[in-house]
């Protein structure tokens, strides 16, 4: 149902006709006035005219914002952006009467001028330098220590400066430095020449000065100044003099004097030369300096370092160095210099491979399944099916040899790619639980890499796992191992004996001669130590001797007559 939405009007009651009107209803419902004198019709009530009534308040329309703005200008002109701008922002407004207020004397307020941007300095071209083998471009200097490049015919400055006049910046740069270094050392020069004369003239009257001392002392001083330093009846130029200190020569000693006060202390406290270092070691007696070990021990030692820390004889001496594991260890220092530590290393590795070769050939003809099984490690990819591998590599020694047969070939090979399908922890696995099965007396701490027991080599769970993942997981196994059980060692034979015989004995030689060292650097530390100790002590007594009080000869003579009485 509709609602009506008529309202009575608000006016008041209406004024009275004019004489001669009437008011009349037309057949729509609208109301007119007639004027019978003048025939005069119309729908607007004639009378009085009334005060316009206030007008009443209209209900908020809520479609009334759209309307609100329509009569904004659009802006995206940017010449009626900026005048709407201009019109509307009341901050810059007032920023201008502020302005316009300052400009007229008025009053400040309350910021007292603040608001207003300090003014930044106007920079200026100062110099400019043609930047050789870049015509025309010219580097321009400002008044604050700026510079610029500066294109004269396209008229173009650039604070960065191009690439293509990068060179001739830096060669005006490096000029004006050698320019600068030059301007100094003349500089220099010039005030050394006029400097001599002056100095010159003031050795002269210090010599002179120093004369004029040695005559000024005398027996009356003491009673003059009584000895104070701050006495002011003392005379003003002996005064000056006396209270500037005297620069004395430090007293220096050499190599000779400390090696005569260990002699002398040595000799004192009845040890050897060798013992405290005379610095004349050829005339030492035999056996002063230590043990000595002869050229053969000293390689061998160092071959027995090289064998103990399990060193690859195929890797390159630089390598060796750069890890830097043997550094630490006594016997690295047997040999005095690196080409000789390097030429025993050669000699260890040629020897050491040779050795290997020699191993490894016995244990595979013991065994032909090893060299089958590095075979298979080598060439043997799950791309390959049995007979298509067979067919390929035929002519391979260990393919052909006839203590295998094909049969047992196949079925390794099958078991190994089976093997190159598995998980890398699963084969981790089960490598631990082969290590664990060789017995210690096979595998321990001092069974190289080079060289495993056939044990392992033949299994297939060792060349399942890949080189760089299994090398460093056997090499952490065996340093975790203990040695070799005794029994082993009742197994050997006789050059095995004897060999292990002769190192135990340089081993014990270079122990001896270790702690021998200990005990001489020791003594040498402590007897170094007392003869810094006496120098420092005669030091101090001769820094004494040479100050001079202000008293004079006669605080000094004094001091002597009273030290001879005494004795």
């Amino acid at each position: 149902m509709l609602k009506s939405t008529y309202k009575p009007s608000a006016n008041p009651a209406l004024p009275p006709l004019l004489p001669g009107w009437t008011a009349h209803k037309a057949p729509t419902g609208h109301t007119y006035y007639f004027n019978e004198a003048t025939k005069e019709s119309t729908y607007k009530r004639p009378g009085a005219d009334a005060p316009p009534a206030p007008p009443t308040p209209q209900p908020q329309d809520p479609h009334a914002s759209f309307f609100q703005y329509s009569a904004v200008p659009r802006l995206s002109d940017p010449a009626t952006a900026n005048a709407f701008l201009a019109q509307y922002d009341t901050t810059r407004q007032r920023d201008a009467q502020v302005i316009g207020q300052h400009g007229r004397g008025g009053h400040r307020g309350p910021n007292d001028g603040r608001d207003r941007p300090r003014p930044q300095p106007v920079d200026k071209p100062k110099s400019k330098v043609a930047i050789p083998g870049c015509e025309p471009w010219i580097l321009v200097y400002t008044k604050y220590g700026r510079r610029f490049a500066y294109n004269p015919v396209k008229n173009a400055s650039y604070w960065r400066i191009p690439e293509k006049v990068m060179k001739g910046v830096l060669d005006l740069d490096i000029k004006g430095i050698r320019e600068k270094v030059e301007g100094v050392k003349t500089r220099d020069e010039s005030l050394h020449a006029e400097m001599a004369p002056q100095e010159l003239e003031a050795e002269e009257q210090v010599d002179l000065g120093s004369d004029y001392e040695e005559v000024e002392v005398t027996d009356d001083e003491e009673v003059e100044g009584d000895g104070d330093p701050d006495d002011d009846n003392l005379p003003a130029s002996k005064r000056q003099r006396t209270e500037e200190p005297a620069d004395e020569m430090a007293v220096e000693f050499d190599e000779n004097d400390i090696a005569y006060q260990l002699q002398a202390m040595g000799e004192e406290y009845g040890l050897d030369p060798g013992e405290y270092d005379d610095g004349r070691p050829e005339n030492w007696p035999e056996g002063a300096e230590g043990l000595a070990f002869s050229e053969s021990d000293t390689k061998e030692l160092f071959k027995d370092l090289l064998n103990d820390f399990s060193i690859n004889p195929y890797s390159p001496w630089e390598k060796l160095i750069e890890d830097g594991r043997i550094f630490d260890d006594s016997r690295y220092t047997v040999l005095a210099t690196m080409k000789a530590r390097k030429e025993v290393w050669e000699e260890w590795g040629r020897e050491r491979i040779q050795a290997l070769k020699e191993q490894r050939a016995k244990e595979e003809k013991k065994d032909p399944k090893i060299p089958y099984m590095a075979l298979l490690q080598q060439k043997a990819t799950p791309k390959l099916y049995w007979a298509e591998f067979r067919r390929k590599y035929k002519k391979e020694n260990p393919m052909y040899d006839t203590s295998l047969n094909d049969r047992d070939r196949e079925k390794w090979y099958r078991e190994y790619i089976n093997r190159l399908k598995l998980p890398q922890d699963t084969l981790k696995k089960d490598l631990t639980s082969l290590l664990k099965e060789i017995p210690a007396r096979v595998l321990n701490n001092q069974t190289p890499l080079e060289s495993l027991p056939s044990q392992l080599l033949v299994d297939v769970r060792y060349i399942s796992l890949d080189p760089k993942v299994r090398d460093p997981m056997l090499a952490a196994y065996i340093q975790s191992l203990g040695p070799p059980p005794k029994a082993a060692e009742a197994d050997e034979d006789e050059a095995a004996k004897k060999t292990r015989e002769e190192r135990r004995k340089r081993e014990n030689a270079l122990a001896k001669r270790e702690h021998i060292v200990a005990e001489e650097k020791r003594k040498q530390k402590r007897q170094l130590e007392f003869g810094k100790a006496a120098l420092r002590e005669e030091e101090r007594e001769l820094e004494r001797a040479n100050q001079v009080g202000k008293k004079g000869l006669q605080s000094q003579l004094l001091a002597a007559q009273e030290k001879s009485d005494v004795q």
